[in-house]
């Protein structure tokens, strides 16, 4: 094709644009008004509530579903890791979400709920946010605190009940601790007796003796062993965390949806090009009908 030829062709498609304009702006601003109106008057307002909380851990492990019980530093190690994202499918569980439902009298069901609600997980905490999206500002808040509050009754009770069995056993431990101090210090009278005896001979006090050394570095041993058992157990009373709301829920000022000028742009814009391609299509027609 020349360049004189694709002049031309221009020329032609302004013409058809030129002469058909009437058509284009007609659709353009039926398309746009049509969008305008469903966007202000018949698409509902969705508003958005979120909260932030840290899910309880017991020696810096989450506490969601853990079934081991803690009787000694070793179990304790080995508890297992439980995913966070273990705790994002319980949120928007049936067990959780019912029980919001039955609270605050909801006329949804589960599922509707559950699509009204995302989790996520913040990278490397264990801290949670869960979205809730509702058809009004004091619904969207308060629904997002339920279902925050009533995931957090369901495991607290389990992470108060590690904490008081490392609490249990630090004190058992703490009795055992004291009964190998008493049997120590009853091994060092007996020794320091049997020194001063004049009733035995040399042999036998250096024999029993012996056996009261044996006897007082096993009891040291055991003594010391606990002692290391306890200080680990401390220290993971000290990695306890509760439960705890980081942010707490705001009132939402302004819907999220619809995005109102969004939908009117792209309205408008699909209204041109339905526009041009009605007036190229009746260009045609006419042409056709010649």
């Amino acid at each position: 094709m020349t360049e004189m030829e694709e002049e031309i062709d221009l020329r032609e498609y302004i013409s058809v644009l030129l002469k058909r304009k009437g058509i284009i702006i007609l659709i353009f601003l039926i398309v746009v008004i049509t969008a305008a109106i469903i966007s202000y008057f018949a698409l509902p307002p969705i508003y958005q509530s979120s909260t932030v909380f840290s899910v309880a851990q017991v020696d810096r492990q989450p506490v969601i579903n853990i079934t081991d019980t803690v009787f000694s530093v070793a179990q304790v190690d080995r508890q297992p890791v439980i995913n966070i994202t273990e705790a994002l499918e319980i949120i928007k569980s049936n067990v959780v979400l019912d029980e919001v439902i039955n609270q605050m009298s909801l006329e949804e069901t589960t599922e509707q709920l559950k699509r009204q609600i995302t989790t996520e997980g913040l990278k490397d905490t264990n801290f949670i946010k869960v979205t809730v999206e509702a058809d009004t500002p004091e619904k969207a808040k308060s629904l997002v605190e339920n279902i925050v509050k009533v995931f957090i009754e369901q495991h607290q009770d389990e992470y108060k009940e590690k904490v008081k069995l490392i609490e249990s056993r630090v004190n058992i431990l703490k009795e055992q601790i004291a009964e190998f101090e008493k049997n120590i210090q009853e091994i060092e009278k007996t020794k320091k007796k049997i020194a001063a005896s004049e009733e035995l001979s040399e042999a036998e006090r250096q024999f029993q003796a012996s056996l009261l050394l044996n006897s007082l570095v096993t009891e040291r041993s055991l003594y010391n062993s606990l002692i290391s058992q306890i200080n680990s157990l401390k220290t993971s009373l000290n990695n306890c965390q509760d439960f705890k709301i980081i942010n707490y829920a705001q009132l939402p000022t302004a819907p999220i949806k619809p995005n109102k000028k969004l939908n009117i742009l792209i309205a408008g814009v699909l209204g041109l090009f339905v526009g041009i391609f009605v007036a190229f299509f009746l260009e045609f027609w006419q042409k056709g009908k010649s």
